[in-house]
């Protein structure tokens, strides 16, 4: 099916009517809660008829990959101190085995994830596992830190596709109402690599050396691999009418609910039921039921093609993403969040191997709990919070729903974060009791999942046509910032100083956190400017 861009649907601005009485539109069971989008009324294949066990364990077994990608990219930082010792580096040079997956990350965002448009998701899904899975067998016999840098940076190049895929794949699978606690899943699956790692491997590398850590990664990117080749059929449906309501707004719901009666001479309802969550009043309709697939159907490793998507245009396209102010905002925002994890994952080994603490590296990646703390928390709290206040949000508003409504969650990250970064930059440079900066990682923590969890649904409400794009814009950027953040940020801290540093970052945290009171000001405006401005000419 053609990709389409916000000036051709009409009514693509955000706004949808989430809770109503409307007989005609389907209902989340027992609730006046309405399914967005609605799923088809007689086809077993769409997704958002599964059960709802098939589609969580589809989800969460692509997480893993995108789990496991950051787990790659950090659970090395305890082993720094070997690698220096065995190759012969430099610590500039040791850090760039972050800095060069990062990068890696961005080009798979970028040359790799939007072949998913044309070719499906399952086979991409697949072929990166497999390309992860061989290089981290290549990275844990690594003869020489040219070759171990290359076998980082291939395997998060592939990996790195699934960070956007995963939101797309979100999206696909989820309802509206469940969009904010299932991001905080991913968000906390993806921070979870990132923080869990060393916390794992400090032990790990101490007794076992760094190669472990890397034999260690690729026996679970093999697990992975099978749960995915098991577990995740492709997860792209067309829509037609049912493509509603992610696209139509409350202004076509009468017009909906007409049509939906004209469709049958008699009027009446039909009670439906799904095996989840979903009990619906339905239109009867004289549309034959596809053939359900079946399991060994759904194993096939490619998907069809859609012989009308242009690949080049889905490389271009995500540029375009740049002329939406909405978009902009969530990209400098969530990227900031993940530029100060790195910073932190960066210099702990540096700070807390040396006095006046001199943790041993198995009591350095220890340090990294605060943050898995941080990040549950974050997640559970602000993904459910998300949802539960868009809620009371959209009753208040007398049914009618607002993407903005997730925004004010951003409260909490924007003083978190800096909280946490001077608690950690002032108490090491003064020496404090280790518990000060182990306090501040965990409150960055917090900030991080919590931020993913108000965006990433915030851009799935509003840009639903240019989603993908978005996400891959989302996703991309972020890794170039923290790539070139990551690169740079020892040369920094030599320069100016650890204090003069994170203040600096702190700073920057709030200052884009806090114009998140325009967005929430003037969101729908823009939205609606956006979906006329013809900015998709392919």
């Amino acid at each position: 099916m053609k990709r389409l861009a916000l000036h051709e649907i009409e009514h693509s601005h955000g706004t949808v009517q989430l809770i109503s009485g409307a007989t005609a539109l389907q209902h989340k069971k027992g609730t006046s809660i309405v399914l967005v989008p609605q799923p088809s009324q007689n086809d077993p294949n769409d997704p958002l008829n599964w059960p709802f066990t098939k589609r969580v364990t589809a989800f969460w077994s692509v997480l893993w990959l995108s789990g496991l990608c950051n787990f790659c990219i950090t659970g090395l930082a305890p082993g720094f101190g070997q690698i220096i010792a065995e190759f012969n580096v430099t610590l500039t040079q040791v850090t760039w085995l972050i800095s060069a997956c990062l990068l890696g990350e961005f080009m798979g965002c970028y040359t790799v994830a939007p072949f998913s448009t044309r070719y499906g998701k399952r086979p991409i899904w697949l072929l990166t596992s497999v390309v992860f899975f061989v290089c981290n067998i290549w990275a844990s016999v690594a003869k020489s830190y040219p070759s171990l840098l290359l076998a980082r940076f291939f395997a998060s190049w592939a990996a790195g596709t699934s960070e956007p895929l995963s939101v797309d794949t979100l999206h696909d699978l989820f309802y509206l109402h469940e969009r904010g606690t299932q991001a905080g899943v991913q968000t906390i699956w993806l921070s979870w690599g990132s923080s869990l790692a060393p916390v794992i491997c400090g032990y790990l590398i101490q007794a076992k050396g760094w190669r472990c850590f890397h034999w260690l990664t690729s026996i679970m990117a093999g697990v992975d691999l099978i749960l995915i080749f098991l577990f995740v059929p492709e997860t792209q449906y067309h829509r037609d009418l049912h493509k509603a309501l992610d696209s139509v707004g409350i202004e076509g719901n009468e017009e909906m609910e007409l049509d939906a009666q004209k469709a049958s001479p008699s009027g009446l309802m039909t009670m439906t039921k799904s095996e989840d969550e979903t009990t619906t009043e339905m239109v009867e309709t004289q549309n034959p039921t596809p053939e359900k697939r079946t399991f060994l159907q759904e194993l096939k490793p490619w998907s069809p093609v859609q012989k009308d998507v242009n690949v080049v245009a889905s490389f271009l396209r995500p540029w375009a993403t740049w002329c939406y102010p909405s978009v902009v905002w969530g990209v400098f925002s969530f990227s900031i969040h993940v530029t100060c994890v790195v910073v932190l994952i960066t210099m702990i080994p540096v700070y807390f191997g040396a006095p006046p603490y001199n943790f041993s590296i198995g009591q350095q990646g220890l340090v990294y709990l605060s943050s898995c703390i941080g990040n549950a928390f974050g997640s559970i709290f602000c993904g459910f919070l998300n949802d539960k206040l868009s809620q009371w949000s959209t009753r208040r508003n007398h049914g009618v729903f607002e993407p903005e409504m997730r925004l004010p969650v951003t409260v909490f990250p924007a003083f978190l974060v800096p909280a946490g970064l001077l608690m950690f930059g002032v108490g090491i440079q003064h020496g404090t009791h280790w518990i000060v900066p182990v306090i501040g990682v965990g409150l960055v923590g917090v900030a991080l999942t919590g931020i993913g969890s108000v965006i990433q649904p915030y851009l799935m409400d509003s840009y639903t046509p240019v989603l993908f794009d978005c996400l891959v814009t989302f996703n991309g950027f972020k890794n170039l910032v923290s790539f070139a953040v990551g690169f740079a940020v020892v040369p920094w801290l030599q320069a100016n100083g650890l204090v003069a540093v994170f203040c600096i970052l702190a700073a920057l945290v709030f200052v884009i956190d806090a114009s998140v009171v325009v967005i929430y000001m003037y969101g729908k405006r823009l939205r609606q400017r956006d979906s006329r401005l013809k900015v998709f000419h392919f």
